[in-house]
This record gives structure tokens, sequence and C-alpha cells, in this order.
């Protein structure tokens, strides 16, 4: 258990960390929406490495059935081809570490949307983690003051937008992961995603300067940031199980305000602070609630 733990802990540090990096090619001038796509593709051609080694027969049966094919697609285009350019644009347009703790909202958007197809009120334990996410949120953009935004609208809307399409991640694959595994899903997901927004993110366009830093926190971001995370982070999960994968996931903003802080000397607001924390601790309510009624 102690392995699983430090895996899953592991897996989640590493996307922590790639959201500084992310942010630290970002001031060197690198062009958000191009790194993001040649992230994308790239990671994604990883994981189908991945899954070509595990099963080298399996890796084009989701391409055999119709209706697979049109759920990956949605998946591709909304899960992942919107998803990761808003959440890099919040980094941009705030930090890593804020942009981080609104994502985590995500697992909100899931719960309104169970609630609304249940056809019933929230439990007090979901009710609780609703207000601490929305106080979090609350505190993040503006510091407590409801006349003025505390940070630039299109973070805060970036970062919604993309939490929104993470809910669509969580609950949209499922099935294609059950049916045809997580590496297939989730590489075709991201190459596919890639491909689509490549005419949008100009691909093409390869920045002129490439020096040492820029080479290394471009590999970052896609081995160790992105297909070694998500590796890790699963595996650790199918030791420890969800709900504790879950709740360890909440490490990931916790990293990237650590790495932000001591790295790019970022400062934060003690009600960015606060507001982070109350997040986290209202989505660890959500995930602990959710195995006791299972």
């Amino acid at each position: 258990m102690l392995s699983g733990t430090l895996i899953t802990l592991l897996g989640a540090g590493l996307w922590g960390l790639n959201a500084v990096v992310s942010k630290y090619l970002m001031a060197r001038g690198v062009d958000t929406m191009w790194m993001v796509n040649f992230r994308m593709i790239t990671s994604g051609l990883v994981l189908l490495i991945f899954a070509l080694v595990k099963n080298p027969y399996g890796i084009f049966d989701i391409w055999k059935d119709r209706k697979s094919v049109l759920r990956l697609l949605v998946i591709a285009v909304f899960a992942f081809g919107l998803c990761q350019p808003t959440y890099y644009n919040s980094i941009d347009y705030s930090n890593a570490g804020i942009a981080s703790a609104i994502q985590q909202t995500a697992p909100v958007f899931v719960l309104i949307y169970v609630i609304i197809k249940e056809h019933r009120k929230p439990t007090p334990s979901e009710l609780s983690a609703l207000v601490l996410v929305i106080a979090g949120s609350f505190l993040i953009s503006t510091h407590g003051d409801i006349s003025a935004l505390a940070i630039h609208p299109l973070a805060l809307i970036s970062g919604l937008i993309s939490a929104l399409c993470c809910a669509l991640y969580i609950t949209l694959p499922a099935d294609l992961i059950k049916r045809y595994g997580t590496f297939e899903t989730v590489g075709w997901g991201l190459f596919v995603g890639g491909i689509v927004i490549a005419p949008f993110c100009k691909l093409w366009n390869f920045p002129a300067a490439w020096d040492s830093p820029m080479i290394w926190g471009m590999l970052f971001i896609i081995l160790p940031g992105a297909a070694f995370a998500f590796a890790l982070f699963l595996y650790g999960t199918s030791i420890v199980g969800p709900v504790r994968g879950g709740v360890y996931n909440l490490f990931e903003p916790v990293t990237a305000l650590a790495a932000s802080a001591l790295w790019l000397s970022q400062s934060y607001h003690p009600a960015e602070i606060g507001g982070t924390a109350a997040i986290l601790t209202g989505i660890a309510i959500m995930t602990v609630a959710k195995e006791k009624t299972n």
C-alpha cells in the first residue's frame, strides 16, 4: 500500500510540475497554443506506444466500431481538444498553482450533473463540498472583494471551461476505457484531438530559437509531465483504489503552488492560499463521501 501511495503521489506531483514548467516555457516566449498542440500529439503518441507494447494486436480495435469511433471523436474534440488549450490559457493568464486549483473544481460539475440526472437533492456531505468549492473559487477570483476580480478574467473563464471539459473527460471515456484500455483510449484521444486543433494552433510554426532549457522543458512536459505522470497515477490508483487515488490527486495543485513559489518566485495572496485550501478540502470531502455511498 505504501508503494502505491508513493507512486500515485509521484504521478500527481509530476502533473503539478508540468504546469510550472509550462509556465516557465511561456515566460521564455513559447507560444501557448503551439506548446499545447505539440504536447497533445507527442504525449498521445507515447501513450499509444505503451499500448502497442502492452497489446500489439488491439491498438486499432477502437476504430472498428462505429459507435466507439463517434464517442472517441467527441472525447478527442471536447474532453481533450478544448480542455488542454483552456487549461494552459488559464496558466498563461495567471499561474500554475491557481490554474490547477480552478481545474480541480471539475468533480463539482460531475456532481451537479449526477444530481440533476437522478432528480435528487445533494446529501449534506455533497452540499458541504459544493459550498467549500464555491467559496474557494470566490476567494481566488476576488480576494474577498465582490466588487472586482483579483485575477485576469480570461484566467478564470478559461480555468472553468477547462474544469468543465475535464468533467467530460471523467465521465465520457469510461465505457471505452473498460472495453479498449486506458492507454489506447487516452492515447487516441490526445492524438486525434491534437490533429483536430493543429490548424488553429499553427503547429507548423516551430519556435525559432531552441536553447537547452527550452528543449529540456519540452521533453519534461511531454514525457514526465504527461505520459509518465499518467502511467504512474493509473498504476498507483490500481493499488490504492479510486477513492484514495482521487484524494491523492489533490497533490497536483499543492505541488504546482509550491514549485511556482520556489522556482518561479511566484507570490500568492493569502486569499488565494485559503481559496485553494477550501477547494481541495471540498473535493476531498466529496471523494470520501462518494465511497461511503457506494
